[in-house]
């Protein structure tokens, strides 16, 4: 299960694509696929969808567990509730780069990962060349919109970039 922000940062270093290629699926709930999946540069929504991207809904009940988070935690808006009660009702991993869902996330004792998890698995399956991951992991530490740890960052890119493909 993901939020649309970890979609979003992989859009923006031309890394969406390989998403789909890693050995996991993927999924967003309905309501955030209409309303937050909107320009993702190089790839649409349908594209998304032929990549393998499974749109999730929820039944009543998952609606009303939703909106109970979002009351709860006010500063989450709906679609990252969404996100996290799909995840908690399938026991899915969660795909977030938000600090507040995380932590949503471990109080219900579901796993969660973000970006980095993604980079570090483009790597560990090879799909996606070191010297390409260098430069995202470049771009995002030049980004101020970028909340991703630097000293993180920064133990990639030193792995990255001693062993070039």
């Amino acid at each position: 299960m993901s939020d649309a922000s970890i979609l979003i940062e992989l859009a923006k270093w031309s890394l969406l694509k390989a998403l789909f290629k890693l050995p996991f699926e993927f999924a967003v709930p309905d309501a955030l696929y209409e309303d937050e999946l909107i320009d993702l540069g190089e790839v649409d929504r349908e594209q998304l969808k032929g990549l393998g991207l499974r749109v999730e809904s929820l039944d009543a009940e998952g609606m009303a567990r939703a909106v109970s988070y979002q009351r709860a935690r006010p500063k989450l808006t709906l679609h990252d509730c969404l996100a996290v009660t799909l995840a908690v009702t399938n026991d899915w991993p969660l795909l977030t780069g938000d600090k507040r869902m995380r932590a949503l996330a471990d109080e219900e004792h579901i796993e969660a990962h973000g970006a980095l998890w993604v980079i570090d698995h483009f790597d560990e399956h090879r799909i996606v060349r070191k010297s390409t991951l260098a430069k995202a992991l470049r771009g995002m530490l030049d980004d101020p919109r970028t909340r991703l740890p630097h000293a993180e960052i920064n133990k990639r890119l030193a792995l990255f970039t001693a062993k070039q493909d």
